[in-house]
């Protein structure tokens, strides 16, 4: 009797760490918008992405060793995990700093987390199961919502280089959708941590083959602002981040998370409006709530 007691709170203890675990990372990740815009007047997009994973590496390696962590995933996981890094990490992060070196950074937040619209069809594809109603009508809400969001009155069409940065965004959350879903189709045996630390070393060679390039043509001016930065890039959006997104993804479906990770757009945009300013038109909030309001429909589907 005691452990059939016992069984719903531990259950109901375990939703509500995973749901921290989620405050967590809409927090950190909302504000590191702002931030990295900041810090890409001091160092070229690519560079910034690769002294971000290098350094998240370089601090994950000797305390994964001192407390002896595996470094490599169980063989049969490699290859899974090979993938999801490339789509979660490298595509989204490459994708991503372009994207939001030539787009405002309120702007680049809310097109980045599209991520949970672009869950639904690609899970479905990847796993054709009938959808609901509610998936359906809160799928079409966050697409509407995001095509009002590209209207010619917010978005210069007639700007290539203006597109481009658009379109790298939505490939950035087409590509962490992607590796969402894939993560969900398998139940890991790796522990997390390891599994963190093997996305990130894969991914790190893609990122350092696209930035080796540009690293003579375009040095990084180390200032202050760029070291916090990227210690706060390091420490809590990389490895805490993508170590909580593992545990929760491991919980929770990926079109769930994603959710709730609607809030982190939100918060940027805010966040992005107060520091570099910018008119908020009745269009830019009208797409917004829609995209919100689609995601949260989507939830209680």
């Amino acid at each position: 009797m005691a452990f059939s007691k016992t069984l719903p709170d531990a259950k109901r203890a375990a939703s509500g760490i995973v749901y921290l675990y989620l405050a967590i990372v809409v927090v950190t990740w909302a504000a590191n918008w702002p931030l990295m815009k900041l810090a890409l007047a001091d160092a070229p997009p690519l560079n910034f992405i690769s002294l971000r994973v290098i350094g998240t590496l370089a601090l994950l390696l000797p305390a994964m060793l001192a407390a002896r962590a595996p470094l490599l995933p169980l063989p049969g996981e490699r290859l899974g995990l090979f993938w999801v890094g490339q789509f979660q990490v490298a595509g989204w992060l490459i994708c991503g700093i372009i994207g939001l070196s030539i787009v405002p950074p309120g702007r680049a937040v809310v097109l980045a987390y599209t991520m949970p619209l672009w869950t639904i069809p690609i899970g479905h594809w990847l796993r054709p199961e009938p959808l609901s109603r509610g998936q359906l009508i809160g799928a079409a809400l966050g697409f509407v919502g995001l095509l009002l969001f590209m209207n010619p009155a917010l978005v210069d069409w007639t700007s290539p280089r203006v597109l481009g940065g658009n379109a790298m965004l939505l490939l950035a959350a087409i590509c962490w959708a992607l590796g969402s879903c894939l993560y969900r189709r398998h139940s890991w045996r790796t522990p997390f941590w390891t599994q963190t630390f093997w996305q990130l070393a894969v991914s790190a060679i893609v990122v350092l083959a696209f930035a080796t390039p540009s690293v003579a043509g375009h040095p990084v001016h180390w200032s202050p602002t760029l070291v916090a930065i990227l210690a706060y890039n390091w420490i809590f959006t990389t490895a805490l981040g993508y170590f909580l997104w593992n545990k929760i993804l491991a919980v929770l479906p990926a079109a769930v998370a994603g959710q709730v990770m609607a809030m982190t757009p939100i918060g940027g945009f805010l966040l992005s409006a107060t520091v570099f300013g910018g008119a908020v038109t009745p269009d830019i909030v009208a797409s917004i709530l829609l995209i919100v309001a689609g995601i949260a429909l989507t939830l209680r589907a």
